[in-house]
């Protein structure tokens, strides 16, 4: 089951995500997300993972269109807390540098 929760502060918006986003729930986040991205006094969008615990090829792909949302919007999108499971399916889809996530020691 996948759920997530958007926290605003200021100019920041943070998505909580929790569990397992797959096709089925992609749409729906889809659509908030790019929703929340052309809210105009957001210039930050914040993708918490700390609780998800696996994505597959539908929520990379919508990782990736919020990437080209935000830019095209000239604002900012970053991922923290990735659990070790996410953070190998990132490694295999190459998205680490995308997103500049930094490798933990």
């Amino acid at each position: 089951m996948f759920q997530y929760e958007i926290k605003r502060e200021n100019e920041k918006a943070i998505v909580l995500l929790n569990g397992s986003l797959s096709l089925r729930d992609s749409p729906q986040f889809r659509t908030d997300l790019k929703a929340l991205i052309e809210t105009p006094e957001i210039q930050e969008l914040v993708l918490d993972f700390k609780n998800l615990s696996y994505l597959d090829s539908s929520g990379i792909g919508i990782l990736l269109h919020s990437y080209s949302w935000t830019k095209e919007k000239k604002k900012e999108v970053r991922i923290i807390h990735l659990s070790a499971e996410v953070r190998t399916i990132f490694t295999v889809a190459n998205l680490l540098d995308i997103f500049q996530l930094k490798k933990e020691t």
